[in-house]
């Protein structure tokens, strides 16, 4: 495990957020991991936080935008899991409601292949679900390589709970028309249709939507709508369409 052992001095000695995801990301797609999913949950301390890398735009949003969070039941089923399992061994591993059998039913046709599914544990029950997609058709990696993988997530989310208590996150202030810009954005909305709903320009919601991804730190509204919803910026109920 000479490359592991690297990867957790990489891990122990960054110095930010974003370059632990980067470092952690380089280290599962050395090793033949496409996607990665993080998903912190929120506590009275810190709100939720969601970090993606590889799924395709429009399932992002699908999740986003349709709430699937509160269908999917593998997050939860990783945190009674003592081991890593597999995204397509869900229904093994517990009672499950018909919408989360309808949620595992689209993912499967979704194309996105399988993958493995854990959790990682730090302080003050300040927990996290991780999913690392290897690929449609593509083997489950071997046994060691998977306990592997769970320890350097585990040092990774460790490191991150650090950061977050050393650095509280700051969230940035938006107006109010750059806050109903993005909530719009985070629904899957293109300019031209926010344009109609806030009944104000195309190029006032270009200026809007680009100020908001400046203040986020973000290049595009995938991101946008990842960024705003795991810092707690955005709550999914306020992308409740009445």
């Amino acid at each position: 495990m000479v490359d592991s052992a690297v990867t957790l001095e990489d891990i122990r000695t960054v110095a930010s957020t974003r370059q632990l995801w980067t470092t952690v990301l380089d280290y599962f797609l050395s090793h033949g991991i496409e996607k990665v999913s993080y998903h912190a949950a929120a506590t009275k301390q810190h709100p939720a936080e969601i970090a993606t890398h590889g799924f395709p735009d429009d399932w992002v949003c699908h999740y986003i935008s349709d709430h699937l969070e509160k269908v999917d039941p593998i997050p939860a089923l990783a945190t009674v899991s003592s081991a890593p399992f597999l995204w397509s061994e869900a229904r093994e591993r517990g009672p499950l409601s018909q919408a989360n059998l309808a949620y595992l039913r689209e993912l499967e046709a979704s194309g996105l292949g399988d993958g493995l599914a854990f959790a990682v544990f730090g302080p003050r029950l300040r927990n996290a679900y991780v999913g690392l997609g290897f690929g449609q058709g593509r083997a489950c990696p071997p046994a060691e390589r998977v306990a592997e993988f769970q320890m350097v997530a585990q040092m990774a989310h460790l490191k991150y709970c650090e950061l977050c208590d050393r650095d509280p996150y700051a969230l940035p202030h938006l107006s109010t028309r750059e806050r109903e810009a993005l909530e719009w954005v985070a629904r899957g909305k293109s300019n031209s249709v926010i344009a109609e709903l806030m009944h104000i320009s195309p190029h006032t919601v270009d200026t809007l939507v680009r100020r908001v991804f400046e203040k986020l730190g973000v290049a595009d509204r995938t991101s946008a709508a990842i960024k705003a919803l795991g810092s707690g910026l955005l709550q999914y109920h306020d992308l409740d369409v009445a």
